[in-house]
């Protein structure tokens, strides 16, 4: 298998590969010119370009707490060899952030917001926004849930599953339609116009093990491999989720992450309420329950009846966020 990391090495970036150490994200290479990790992409080239175009925004305005990538001999980010993607990144410290805390989040907020704001200014020929993307989401989701419960009804006998639907329904139609709603109160559509025009993007990771911290204290971010041209309050939503999954999150977290994370980045009054809207929307449950009733079933699957219980919880929890970012 070495035999390929030492062609992917010499015939993409002039380097001598000498040995490896395997991570859960590559592999550590040693080489003639230092320490690099090679990975293994599972995005298109074009999104690695894109990524690629991320980076460089942020270095160049200031946010370095990150891995670049190594450009090829030929100027390209990545290496294509026997029909799949590689890219070769500066190494990351190996320690990830504790999530154990409040204290951690809020530190990992003000991180986001400085990245957010450091974006600002990103040109690239690989974005591709979509302005109806989340809009559309949220309609079709709702339609996709009461078709469900039709179905469900229809057929007679229920599973836990099906329990389970049937118990959370109205619940979660009513926070879908609540999120609709609170879509157009932050007047959603001219909010995407100026992330588009400022030239801002969505990490839609930023968690766990692409958050490293260094020995010297600093906080880096990795896993840029599948960020995007979109809302960064997207990330900001998903990452408030997280506190209250991770930890016994309560108003204070919440409110010292707010805080936090405006040091750099101060929201506007409608990104507030749009903020509201992507907490509410009960994403997870929508998108589980989409997955396992459009494909084929014999039985129950118990790892899926998991997975929907604690993506239940999990909703219970946002719905309590939302009452605190209300509040704030």
């Amino acid at each position: 298998m070495e035999e390929i990391y030492e062609k992917i090495l010499w015939e993409g970036y002039g380097l001598r590969f000498y040995s490896g150490t395997r991570t859960r994200t590559g592999l550590v290479c040693k080489t003639d010119k230092g320490l690099r990790e090679l990975k293994k992409a599972r995005e298109r080239m074009n999104g690695i370009r894109y990524a690629h175009d991320v980076k460089e925004c942020l270095y160049g305005n200031g946010f370095t707490v990150i891995s670049r990538f190594y450009n090829t001999m030929d100027g390209q980010p990545c290496f294509v060899k026997e029909g799949a993607v590689y890219v070769l990144e500066e190494l990351l410290p190996t320690a990830a952030l504790e999530e154990d805390g409040k204290e951690a989040f809020i530190r990992g907020a003000e991180t986001l917001g400085k990245m957010h704001l450091c974006a600002k200014g990103l040109e690239s020929r690989f974005v591709q926004w979509d302005k109806e993307r989340l809009p559309a989401q949220f309609a079709k989701r709702r339609a996709e849930l009461a078709k469900i419960k039709r179905r469900i009804q229809k057929q007679g006998g229920y599973d836990a599953i099906d329990l389970l639907v049937l118990d959370n329904y109205d619940t979660y139609m009513e926070q879908t339609l609540q999120a609709e709603a609170l879509l157009a109160e932050a007047n959603y559509s001219t909010l995407f116009e100026k992330a588009r025009g400022e030239g801002t993007f969505c990490h839609h990771s930023f968690k766990g093990e692409n958050l490293r911290v260094s020995d010297g204290g600093k906080l880096f971010v990795g896993g840029f491999e599948g960020c995007s041209s979109d809302i960064p309050l997207l990330d900001l939503a998903a990452y408030l989720k997280r506190y209250m999954k991770k930890t016994e999150g309560d108003k204070d977290g919440v409110v010292g992450m707010l805080e936090a994370y405006q040091k750099n980045n101060p929201l506007e009054e409608g990104e507030k309420v749009l903020l509201q809207a992507l907490v509410i929307y009960p994403e997870k449950f929508l998108r589980l329950i989409n997955e396992y009733y459009n494909k084929r079933r014999a039985c129950v699957s118990p790892a899926m009846q998991e997975r929907l219980a604690l993506a239940a919880e999990e909703e219970g929890r946002a719905k309590e966020l939302y009452s605190y970012i209300r509040g704030v």
